[in-house]
């Protein structure tokens, strides 16, 4: 990759049923291969462990982890390739691909990343795990539901919970039983007259058995979406992102990443400005907003919260006599014996312990994917929204690791819940308008033939070949005008109805412009159309 930023923009498919998929399904072996021979000749110090010692642990524990969590409620199809070697790099260990997603309730176009992930690693003989990205937070608890009858269609808002703002999906539980427990009815009788069979009345079974498990509202989402997948066909292990951030390896990481806070800010915000100024973003706020440095605390790429105040914060560390010093501004402080020149063990003990006790540092959106391409990963699959900002990703881990990004994919497709009929309604639209413009400007267009008018429009064309001079211009005009008048008068009928049409498709057009969305929920498509499709986009060239 160039030190510098070039634009590149990424976009949703156009149709349904079209995918994004960059680089190429056939290119997929080579990536893996680029990305495994970069990580095995990669020579960084993390903080007094190799590159290569910490991404050998980190795997092994995200293994060990996933497999812990997946087993807990399904069974993945077992193979000599997901059985881990004790040698992370060996001939014969398999790929590991990742993907990772926030627990919601997504359109199809971002469930046919797990589709790809799963069938990539059946190709290449590898092992394939889902990261659900529980340090996110549900914004919306609900979803957009289509009601009413096909020729009346309109679009309602259908809550499964109520709103709890700024608490993480790792901390988020079930606020009201009953409305998340009539979620699936709800849904199905609204969508009565526009859906057919929506997946939602055996998706949400398999919810509510989860939340018999447990009350936490995204593993409950998750685990029945991975059960789906499982009764689909698909093999892939899941793990919570908490659950990784509970092992030593990233605990370990994030201490290089706190020890070498001032370097990294830099790097950081001045790799930022250049993706906004490339990418031409005014907001000061996008992708990322910039890390703060307010006289001796420096903002660090971190979320911090405890059990206690389980509301998610932004991260600040400044130097201490015992080493380093984290908190959240509200109450949360805590330290860890850190230090620039020093080998991070004790560090990441103590951020494990702390972790333990309940006092939770979670990385934000960028270390998020650092962490798992440059360490867990052989490949990477991002959808559109992560491959945009990892753009500055691979610039980050270029200036502060000073390796060449590990490469990743993007996939997303565009499966649509109802015909698109918005291109022909805007086309009509288009169509007739310019018609009634003609009714008022050329009604001689559509008059017809030796049904009288002759006369007149004989006389508007002299007047139209007529060179007037400057004064005489604003009579010509009123001739026309008059002349216009005449010739229209017997298409008043034809005027009337035209422009009722116009209201009608203008009207029409709005309602399947909100049809036409990619963004509806998985969950409202029925698995007679959902399955065969996201099976057929997921093998490609596979």
């Amino acid at each position: 990759m160039p030190a510098h930023l070039a634009y590149k923009p990424i976009r949703a498919p156009g149709g349904h049923a079209q995918t994004l998929v960059d680089p190429p399904w056939d290119s997929v072996p080579a990536l893996i291969e680029g990305n495994r021979t970069l990580a095995g000749r990669a020579s960084y110090d993390v903080q007094g462990l190799s590159l290569c010692r910490l991404r050998a642990e980190a795997r092994r524990h995200l293994l060990q982890e996933a497999r812990r969590h997946t087993n807990a409620y399904r069974d993945v199809a077992a193979s000599p390739a997901r059985e881990a070697p004790a040698q992370e790099g060996s001939a014969q260990e398999g790929p590991l691909l990742l993907a990772g997603h926030q627990p919601q309730l997504f359109h199809p176009g971002v469930w046919f990343k797990n589709f790809a992930l799963s069938a990539l690693a059946r190709r290449m003989g590898g092992q394939a795990v889902n990261l659900v990205i529980d340090n996110d937070i549900l914004r919306q608890a609900s979803i957009r539901v289509p009601t009413g009858s096909a020729g009346e269609p309109q679009v309602i808002s259908m809550p499964f919970d109520r709103i709890v703002e700024t608490i993480p999906f790792e901390q988020r539980e079930v606020v009201d039983a009953d409305l998340f427990g009539s979620f699936a009815d709800r849904v199905q009788a609204a969508g009565k007259g526009v859906l057919a069979e929506p997946l939602v009345a055996d998706y949400w079974k398999l919810v509510l058995a989860a939340r018999q498990r447990s009350a936490n509202l995204g593993r409950c989402l998750a685990e029945a979406r991975h059960r789906l997948e499982g009764h689909w066909g698909q093999d892939t292990w899941e793990v919570p992102l908490s659950a990784v951030c509970q092992g030593s390896a990233f605990a370990w990481f994030a201490c290089h990443l706190l020890a070498n806070l001032p370097r990294f800010q830099d790097v950081h915000n001045t790799a930022l400005h250049e993706y906004r100024r490339v990418n031409h973003v005014r907001s000061r706020a996008h992708p990322v907003p910039d890390l703060e440095c307010d006289r001796t605390w420096r903002e660090a790429p971190f979320w911090l919260w405890s059990d206690a105040s389980p509301s998610r914060k932004r991260a600040f560390v400044r130097s201490c006599a015992c080493g380093v010093e984290l908190t959240d501004r509200s109450g949360l402080s805590v330290q860890l014996p850190l230090h620039e020149d020093r080998d991070a063990e004790r560090a990441a003990e103590a951020l494990v312990a702390l972790g333990r006790s309940g006092v939770k540092l979670r990385p934000r959106a960028l270390v998020t994917t650092m962490y798992a391409r440059l360490v867990l990963s052989d490949l990477f699959l991002h959808g559109i929204g992560g491959a945009k900002y990892d753009q500055l990703t691979d610039l980050i881990v270029q200036r502060f690791f000073g390796l060449p990004p590990p490469a990743f994919m993007t996939l997303s497709a565009t499966v649509l819940l109802f015909e698109d009929r918005t291109a022909e309604l805007a086309a009509r639209i288009r169509t007739a308008k310019q018609r009634l413009r003609e009714f008022r400007f050329q009604p001689e267009r559509h008059l017809i033939p030796d049904r009288g008018g002759n006369g007149w429009i004989s006389e508007k064309l002299a007047w139209i070949r007529r060179d007037a001079p400057r004064g005489q211009r604003q009579v010509r005009h009123r001739e026309l005008e008059r002349l216009n008048a005449l010739l229209g008068a017997g298409l008043e009928r034809e005027r009337h109805q035209t422009a009722a049409d116009v209201a009608r498709w203008t009207a029409d057009l709005r309602r399947q412009t909100s049809l036409a969305s990619r963004e509806f929920a998985f969950c409202l498509f029925s698995e007679k159309k959902l399955r065969p499709l996201l099976l057929e986009l997921s093998r490609g060239n596979v």
